[in-house]
């Protein structure tokens, strides 16, 4: 590029950059991204004292659907777990899933009955499971 397309050049996209952040500085002060019907809020601009920006991102848990078990997961498992946790679990066999509540129980804890355990594996399943295969469970307790 010859001198003189750069002394042209360069003041063009100079302009361009400044053109573009200006339009960015003034988006609406609540824009919808399209993610799950989820609605970012803007604050309002601060004032120019305070260079800082912020937006407040949307918190959804999931919903877990009505199943037997689920009040003893969501009194026993969330108080350590947020329930988001569950959900990003690959779908295990009940084996799989009893072997996971009996670890949390024995290993670290957490206060569930014996029959609880039963409940809990029973709704893990229900929500975030597959059949048994008779085979030994992936990821098990004890190892």
């Amino acid at each position: 590029m010859t001198r003189s397309k750069r002394k042209v050049a360069l003041p063009v996209l100079f302009a361009m950059f400044i053109a573009a952040c200006e339009r960015a500085s003034n988006a609406p002060e609540t824009m919808n991204r399209g993610t799950a019907g989820t609605v970012l809020e803007l604050k309002p601009n601060p004032p120019p004292d305070n260079p800082l920006h912020a937006i407040v991102l949307p918190h959804a848990e999931p919903l877990f659907r009505p199943g037997p078990g689920r009040e003893e997961f969501m009194t026993a498992c969330v108080v350590c777990h947020s329930p988001r946790y569950i959900t990003m679990q690959p779908g295990f066999s009940r084996s799989t899933w009893l072997s996971e509540v009996n670890k949390m129980k024995d290993n670290y804890g957490a206060h569930i009955s014996a029959e609880q355990v039963a409940k809990i594996a029973d709704y893990l399943v229900f929500v975030n499971g597959k059949a048994d295969t008779g085979q030994a469970p992936e990821g098990t307790y004890g190892e």
